[in-house]
């Protein structure tokens, strides 16, 4: 019910609106200054407010958590669960990781487990029952013939005096052949020079895997960046992936022939220099090739089960039509494999991008078409489902998108039927 005091206030504010000064509304209405400044408050604070009086309750109260230490909680709590320092990449990200991180910051009051808790769960910050646990699918991409996937990584290693060798390594998922080469860093041009030996020995694949190294990915700071790897591989006609992050298991084939590689090689020899592990490296690459079994190769060498297979070289005619310098950005595809977070996110080319609370803990894929210039999220439930597009939004691109060189066009349909977009 609206009362007399209440029509008075709108009266004032609304006389105050229309341009009537202060004081001469106060006089009017046998108000004091600082009565018309307290409902003048009220109205900029609400302009649909009713004018009505408020509680005297306190808004506070002793037991009360000051909103600085409900902030420290959230904040921690993202710090904890980006992982984006040594201090914090390892470890457990629950209220009570949390309170002992509040802990060592000498935050006071110190709130409880539940307090934590509750404020967690206030924030959007808790997660679904059996969410993001090791029971997520993760859409393993099975390669279906020699070169359909192959993988690339970097593995560092110190010769004598403390040089340090960046050894790169790729692998043929389904052969298992590789080819190494070793640099004294590990740039984006230097991962240029490694793909295109990589494949003009190898062939050139349908789908390169990376995991998130600067080298790769280019860089982690401008948002929505395509790097010079990319745009190799697109300019090749290769589709380009990534593996989550922190989440080496995801690369275990490459990862696994680092292993053989550091017992078989690395381990067993004293090196001097760069050019000295240069030297011995063939040596190493003849005998796995041409000697090695690998264990799911039912008893057959790399070079075995490659034998009499057409192979699409990186030939040197096709290399003269790749451009120095720059490249220019291709018509095609390139994915990105991540977890989405507590807070329904997931993080790619720098940015952040909604998924949904619903999908909290689940992987998923996000694929960019160039040309299209769209980027489509998509989940599969198991290995026996079908991709499922889940969104799908403007990626806009401010250059020239150029086609694919005839050189290097292919029969993809297999891709788009493993990896729809």
């Amino acid at each position: 019910m609206t009362t007399t005091e209440q029509i008075v206030r709108r009266e004032a504010i609304r006389r105050r609106v229309q341009g009537e000064r202060r004081n001469e509304i106060c006089r009017d209405l046998g108000r004091s200054p600082r009565w018309f400044d307290k409902w003048w408050a009220e109205y900029q604070r609400d302009p649909y407010t009713d004018f009505c009086d408020h509680s005297r309750t306190p808004h506070t109260s002793p037991q009360q958590l000051p909103d600085t230490v409900a902030q420290a909680v959230v904040e921690v709590r993202h710090r904890l669960e980006a992982a984006a320092t040594p201090a914090t990449r390892y470890g457990l990200i629950g209220p009570q990781a949390i309170q002992g991180r509040l802990q060592e910051l000498h935050i006071r009051p110190l709130p409880s487990v539940p307090t934590i808790q509750r404020i967690l769960q206030q924030n959007g910050l808790t997660r679904p029952v059996g969410a993001g646990q090791a029971t997520a699918y993760y859409p393993w991409p099975l390669a279906w013939g020699v070169n359909t996937i192959q993988a690339t990584d970097i593995i560092t290693r110190h010769v004598r005096g403390g040089e340090a060798i960046e050894n790169f390594h790729t692998i043929d998922h389904y052969s298992h052949a590789v080819w190494l080469t070793q640099h004294t860093d590990q740039t984006s041009l230097t991962t240029r020079t490694h793909l295109l030996k990589t494949w003009a020995k190898l062939g050139l694949p349908l789908l390169q895997q990376f995991d998130n190294e600067g080298a790769f990915c280019g860089g982690h700071t401008h948002p929505q960046i395509i790097g010079q790897v990319v745009r190799l591989c697109l300019f090749c006609g290769v589709e380009p992936w990534f593996t989550p992050v922190y989440e080496a298991k995801r690369n275990y084939q490459v990862e696994t022939f680092h292993s053989l590689w550091v017992k078989s090689f690395w381990a067993r020899y004293r090196f001097r220099d760069l050019a000295h592990v240069q030297r011995e490296a063939p040596l190493f690459w003849h005998w796995y090739h041409f000697h090695y079994r690998p264990p799911t190769l039912g008893g057959l060498t790399p070079a075995q089960v490659r034998r009499a297979v057409p192979i699409v070289h990186l030939t040197t005619d096709l290399r003269c039509l790749i451009p120095a310098g720059r490249l220019p950005l291709t018509a095609g595809r390139f994915h990105i494999i991540r977890r989405v977070n507590s807070t329904g996110h997931i993080q790619l080319l720098n940015d952040t991008w909604l998924v949904g609370s619903h999908w909290v803990g689940e992987y998923v894929r996000a694929t960019i078409n160039t040309t299209e210039q769209h980027l489509t999220i998509w989940h599969q439930p198991d290995a026996e489902s079908a991709w499922r597009p889940l969104k799908t939004r403007q990626f806009r691109i401010s250059e020239a998108i150029h086609e694919l060189l005839p050189a290097f066009r292919r029969n993809r349909a297999r891709c788009r039927e493993h990896w729809p977009d």
